[in-house]
């Protein structure tokens, strides 16, 4: 009896220690996205004009004022998919089947950003050119890095071999990071695209 009593609360202390580091972790995540976007507004706030070049004109095969809202939507189907990471509408046994489908997401998202900020240095916008342009950058590259990183963490634990209740505790995590991400995102697009 006591050493069931045991390894439950060491279970439970192993749970809280999680949450409570997956909690300091995002908060850690948004203070530092918070510094850089504060850093934004007050260039932005401060300047007599403030030109947006990342919103005119045609980048790639979309006009730019719709193409914000084709990454809105794959990074909203990565926060929608990361559910499955947790075992929601999964079956009980094996792997999470579609848990692909938040890479698959995040990947689009990253390519997408990946290829406007190619057509803008192929045009000569660089961060170098402008402050505008740094900030864009600066702000558009560290969403696209975070939602890199949390693809390869949601395939690291589609894939890694572990009992079904520790794979969704870590679902559970993830998911909550892409929920932060989300929101990141957009406090980004309404900062860059809409402000």
């Amino acid at each position: 009896m006591s050493g069931t009593v045991a390894a439950l609360a060491a279970q439970d202390r192993d749970t809280r220690a999680a949450d409570i580091g997956t909690w300091l972790f995002l908060a850690s995540l948004v203070m530092f996205y918070g510094a850089l976007f504060s850093g934004y507004v007050l260039l932005r706030a401060g300047s007599n004009a403030w030109a947006t070049p990342w919103t005119e004109g045609e980048m790639g095969e979309w006009p730019m004022a719709v193409d914000h809202w084709f990454r809105t939507m794959w990074l909203g189907f990565a926060v929608l998919q990361s559910r499955r990471l947790r075992g929601v509408g999964v079956p009980r046994s094996g792997l999470p089947r579609f848990a692909w489908l938040v890479v698959a997401a995040a990947a689009m998202f990253v390519w997408r950003s990946w290829t406007i900020a190619a057509v803008l240095l192929r045009s000569g916008a660089t961060p170098a050119a402008s402050v505008p342009l740094a900030c864009w950058f600066v702000l558009t590259g560290t969403i696209a890095c975070l939602v890199a990183g949390g693809a390869v963490a949601s395939a690291w634990i589609a894939i890694e071999p572990v009992p079904s209740v520790q794979r969704a505790r870590r679902g559970a995590m993830m998911e909550r990071y892409w929920l932060v991400v989300l929101v990141l995102w957009l406090v980004t697009v309404g900062g860059l695209y809409l402000g």
